[in-house]
């Protein structure tokens, strides 16, 4: 007797059992997605730092992290103008990934860059 392959019903399955592997490894891989937007905006604003007020760098940052659905707030960003010729921004949050609402993940997230004030003459 031959075998006739995979029947339509087990296609259906295997194409539903894939569908929700990707969507769980999307919803566990979600907040590194953010976490690394949220450090390249966080570098961005670290160099143009010097030339910006304190409170506008938290706005922006606030701004920016909201576009990538993330609820910072300025509790969480830390301006440090103590370390000479060097201007460093703090940023730390909690994030976390749910799947199908049975399985929730909590993670804290650190950001901290530091660049050197480059002074032009």
């Amino acid at each position: 007797m031959r075998s006739r392959g995979i029947s339509g019903f087990g296609a259906i399955v295997i194409i539903i059992i894939l569908i929700l592997i990707g969507y769980a490894g999307y919803q566990l891989y979600r907040p590194n997605f953010t976490y690394n937007a949220i450090k390249e905006k966080v570098k961005d604003a670290v160099e143009l730092g010097p030339v910006q007020s304190d409170e506008g760098i938290i706005d922006n940052l606030i701004k920016e992290a909201a576009e990538a659905k993330l609820a910072l707030t300025p509790e969480n960003i830390w301006i440090d103008h103590s370390i000479p010729d060097s201007f460093r921004i703090y940023v730390e949050y909690d994030d976390s990934a749910s799947i199908f609402g049975f399985f929730t993940f909590h993670r804290h997230y650190k950001i901290d860059q530091i660049a050197e004030i480059k002074v032009h003459y």
